[in-house]
């Protein structure tokens, strides 16, 4: 029963958007975008009845430990603070259930009897229907279909308890920024990431396929391009750094060439790039409006920490404040900086971090993503450079908000860890 309702949910996540959209939008199916969090409860009853059945405790290791130690202390700092249960509820979600997925994941990989091949087959294929889905989007229907499947036709403006746009633009340059049938560029730029650093592991050993998965990777990062996330850009140069420099070694003995190749061609795309925006790139990459704005809600939410240092508790800050905290109705003419959304999206998650849960549960966090990075660089270095690049997006964004990719990275991981030893 785990490994089937596993299987399930790794097909059901890429659709997740698509899906709770038509369902919940447009037929009007309540409670729809909850159905991520029915499957975690479904695992984890599963998993406690597997535990109970055979009188039996899960062995705890140090990412046990840090994860429960994260947790708790957010838990305590928010009931400290005083705050109620739908800071607990809401950011609990975001700031932690992906961390729940991992401890599934790893703890019940005894009860996956296939390998991790073929979990990643099974999602791989699912993600690959609908990132072929997002291109007919694109490139042969075109944005306006997905207003018949409940997306708002109101470009590139996004509301609290509304549905995404059809898709975002940037002011002044005259682009649609892809995101094919996900909720935005920034989460589609994310997806594709994951997907393809799983994508490669998959593929590493089977040289019959290596030429048309490089096609495929090509059009893969022409999409991140198209989406013209500046985090995800710098997200994927900072995992492939780091990939080189744990690699440096073998790359150096094995792939000389293959090296020389990358470079020049990477030469010769961003000559290509330089010319084909070269009138345009100022607002397309630079935007420095766009920039501005984040620099300042990043400066505010390090004020906010430095006035409480031990954390204020979840949803105080990030995109959980939605759903706790009222603004005002006039936020912009006369009222202060904590009547805007300014005050309380940092654009960074790890400000978040600082501003939510001080700074123990930041250092507590760093850990635990050093932890599994650690871990996984030797199962999987392709992987480990995927998630390098998500977690350096998130020095610019709340890319962990998009909680579908986030529990599908963090399933994944978990099955990695959970697997590694019988690898």
């Amino acid at each position: 029963m785990f490994d089937r309702i596993f299987r399930v949910f790794l097909i059901l996540l890429p659709w997740s958007v698509l899906g709770s959209v038509f369902l919940g939008n447009k037929l009007g199916i309540p409670g729809i975008n909850f159905f991520k969090e029915i499957f975690l409860v479904l695992l984890v009853l599963v998993l406690a009845w597997d535990y109970f059945k055979k009188k039996t405790f899960p062995k705890l290791d140090i990412l046990d430990y840090l994860i429960g130690s994260y947790i708790g202390y957010l838990v305590v700092i928010t009931l400290v603070n005083g705050l109620g249960l739908a800071s607990l509820v809401y950011g609990g979600r975001y700031d932690f259930e992906f961390l729940i997925a991992f401890l599934i994941a790893k703890h019940g990989s005894s009860l996956l009897v296939g390998s991790v091949s073929q979990y990643l087959k099974i999602f791989l294929l699912s993600a690959s229907l609908a990132l072929f889905a997002g291109l007919l989007v694109r490139f042969v229907f075109h944005e306006t279909i997905l207003i018949h499947f409940g997306f708002s036709p109101n470009l590139s403006n996004w509301s609290f308890g509304g549905t995404p746009p059809i898709y975002h633009g940037i002011d002044g340059a005259r682009v649609k920024r892809f995101q094919g049938i996900f909720d935005g560029p920034n989460p589609a730029a994310y997806f594709i990431i994951v997907y393809l650093g799983l994508l490669v592991h998959y593929f590493r050993t089977k040289k019959e396929y290596h030429f048309l998965i490089g096609i495929w990777s090509i059009v893969l990062l022409g999409l991140v391009f198209l989406t013209y996330s500046r985090s995800a850009l710098i997200g994927i140069v900072l995992g492939c750094l780091a990939l080189v420099v744990f690699s440096l070694g073998t790359i150096w003995r094995k792939y000389k060439k293959e090296s020389l190749f990358v470079v020049l061609f990477f030469f010769v795309l961003s000559g290509l790039f330089y010319l084909r925006y070269e009138g345009t790139i100022d607002r397309i990459i630079l935007r420095s409006g766009s920039s501005q704005g984040h620099f300042d809600r990043a400066m505010t939410g390090i004020e906010r920490f430095r006035e409480h240092p031990m954390g204020q508790g979840l949803g105080t800050a990030g995109p959980a404040y939605r759903y706790v905290v009222k603004l005002s109705e006039n936020p912009i003419y006369g009222g202060e900086i904590k009547n805007t959304e300014d005050y309380y999206i940092p654009e960074s998650w790890y400000i978040q971090q600082l501003v939510e849960g001080g700074v123990i549960a930041f250092v507590l966090f760093c850990a635990i993503m050093a932890t599994i990075a650690w871990l996984i660089f030797p199962l999987s270095p392709a992987f480990f450079a995927a998630f390098v690049g998500v977690l350096s997006m998130n020095l610019f964004l709340h890319s962990f908000e998009s909680v579908y990719i986030s529990l599908i990275l963090f399933l994944i991981l978990g099955l990695f860890v959970g697997k590694r030893k019988g690898r």
